[in-house]
């Protein structure tokens, strides 16, 4: 089962890593163990699969999301040993895509803003849950916007990128002052890791935020 997980990966069959879902009790488990290696683009395309099964999943048994989310969040702490540096994002996809149902989930991610191992992957998970619904992290804001100025390029470009998903217009002025900022850093999107700019993140941010602003 680990195997086939691992080819639908490789192919970005992520319609039937959701079929397989309906039969498979073990797929989330399996997702999670893939997920170890942020430089692995099939870690990444894990990620995302956790989010995607885990809307299927809890159409019919909520209560095994649940406890997959329960999980993470044991990983994440201390006693876990520090082998949960994938979870803050885990836990985004699965509130992005089931946002009426662990919508409790999203404070609890933005809290964890603060620990610095965790701080690319929380950035990551609450730009995901603007994406599908912004009100859940609007309040991320304060927290979020220190990040603008952090000496980390990730840090920078994953920050300007949240907030443009969220769709905060009243960060455009601090956006415009990392225009120019041609540190480059690695995000993935589409099913793909890709080379940014920070400055890219956020002119592509402003340009966001500008739409809304003008509407």
């Amino acid at each position: 089962m680990k195997e086939k997980i691992k080819r639908l990966l490789t192919e970005k069959r992520f319609d039937e890593l959701i079929r397989l879902s309906c039969s498979e009790s073990r797929i989330l488990s399996t997702l999670i163990s893939l997920t170890y290696d942020k430089k692995s683009l099939m870690s990444w395309r894990a990620i995302e699969a956790v989010g995607l099964v885990s809307k299927e999943i809890a159409r019919t048994r909520p209560e095994l999301v649940r406890n997959t989310v329960g999980r993470l969040l044991w990983m994440i702490r201390d006693e876990s040993g520090g082998i949960g540096w994938s979870s803050p994002e885990m836990l985004g996809e699965i509130v992005r895509n089931n946002t009426e149902q662990f919508s409790d989930i999203a404070p609890i991610i933005v809290s964890f803003l603060e620990e610095d191992m965790l701080a690319a992957g929380v950035l990551r998970a609450i730009g995901r849950i603007g994406q599908a619904n912004p009100g859940l992290v609007k309040h991320a804001m304060p927290a979020i916007l220190p990040y603008l100025h952090s000496p980390d390029p990730v840090l920078r470009g994953l920050a300007a990128w949240a907030i443009g998903e969220i769709g905060s217009a009243g960060a455009i002025r601090e956006l415009e002052k990392l225009q120019d900022d041609i540190s480059s850093i690695t995000i993935y999107e589409e099913g793909e890791l890709r080379e940014k700019t920070v400055g890219e993140l956020a002119r592509s941010s402003i340009k966001k935020l500008s739409s809304i602003v003008s509407r």
